[in-house]
């Protein structure tokens, strides 16, 4: 989404250059007593005073500017994901958000008692806020926030970032004591 709001901001500032520099050309040519470079004026000013709201055309190109406008504001307003996350290893270094969802899914599903570990993380100010949702006991919650924690040191993210984790407890044959029939 990035590139595409870059590509937009790029022809919208260059739409606008242009518009502005034909109205700096126009206005000296009206300053000048000379003829219009680009717009016929009397065209122009017929145009602008016979034309009604009522017109189809009119009516098209304002609900399509309206549309325009709804798009590009949901564009900007709509928080994305970031693809990169910061790290204080080094300065300028950043690290694949999904890289690093994996890095700590593994640490997670290190610790003994867990049998499967999720992470989602996103950036938080200049930090990360990373969750976590292991399934297991959730008395070994604290040794996966300590695996975490550890693990997230090491991939240059801040002490006092935000760790959540959400222990699951195992389905229901395994809870229960069931052994599980296969095949």
């Amino acid at each position: 989404m990035r590139l595409v709001n870059r590509l937009a901001t790029l022809l919208l500032g260059c739409v606008l250059l242009g518009g502005g520099l034909l109205l700096i050309v126009e206005v000296f040519a009206v300053a000048l007593h000379r003829e219009s470079v680009v717009v016929d004026r009397a065209d122009w000013y017929g145009t602008l005073t016979s034309t009604r709201l009522e017109d189809p055309w009119v009516r098209t190109g304002v609900v399509a500017a309206g549309v325009l406008g709804l798009l590009i504001l949901f564009g900007q307003l709509v928080r994305w994901k970031p693809t990169r996350l910061p790290t204080r290893l080094a300065d300028g270094w950043h690290l694949q958000r999904r890289s690093v969802e994996r890095q700590l899914a593994t640490a997670a599903n290190t610790v003994p008692g867990v049998e499967s570990a999720s992470a989602r993380v996103r950036r938080e100010g200049l930090g990360w806020r990373t969750r976590i949702r292991a399934v297991g006991d959730a008395s070994v919650g604290s040794t996966v926030e300590s695996t975490i924690r550890s693990e997230l040191e090491r991939l240059g993210a801040s002490p006092d970032d935000h760790v959540g984790v959400h222990m699951v407890r195992p389905s229901g044959a395994a809870r229960a004591g069931v052994p599980r029939v296969e095949g």
